[in-house]
């Protein structure tokens, strides 16, 4: 008699449990999005980072992932997110011929325009065992331009030469 108890308990609990998790483990509401249009361009670039311990110019050309994404459901206007690469961004040290690399990149969430022009902050560090605890800033500045019509991506520029210098005095 007392096992019956026991085991209607049991399946008593079980089923109050299942009944709760079905009415409030509810997940988060997703929006339904479309990607209008999609791809990935590479964007010479070069530029000078001034600063102890050397001045660095940079070379190479950063990669940027896109999507232009709509929201019919809202009506809002489109965005366009972008996935910014620096890995084939290479420098070399100006005074000790020392060999420097970029850290990864940046995600940006911006809205579609004609000409979108933004400044991109990122890391630059000497190509060694400990270098990237010497990592400097360093600035790539671009012109993107969409065409808004299509939803798509025209073409786009970074500034000829760029110019930064470290705030932080060299340690």
């Amino acid at each position: 008699m007392k096992t019956r108890r026991r085991l209607f308990a049991v399946a008593l609990v079980l089923l109050v449990g299942s009944i709760a998790g079905l009415v409030g483990g509810s997940s988060p509401a997703f929006a339904v999005v479309s990607i209008a249009s999609s791809g990935t361009t590479r964007i010479p670039y070069g530029g000078m980072v001034r600063g102890a311990p050397e001045p660095v110019f940079l070379v190479g050309f950063v990669q940027f992932q896109m999507r232009v994404v709509e929201d019919p459901g809202f009506g809002r206007p489109s965005i366009v997110q972008l996935s910014i690469d620096f890995s084939h961004v290479n420098g070399v040290g100006l005074k000790t011929g020392t060999k420097y690399v970029t850290s990864g990149g940046q995600d940006l969430v911006r809205p579609l325009e004609d000409i979108d022009q933004l400044d991109v902050t990122f890391a630059i560090f000497p190509n060694d065992a400990t270098g990237f605890m010497r990592a400097r800033p360093a600035l790539a500045s671009f012109t993107l331009k969409y065409n808004v019509k299509a939803q798509a991506f025209a073409s786009g520029t970074a500034s000829p030469v760029v110019d930064v210098t470290d705030s932080l005095p060299a340690q």
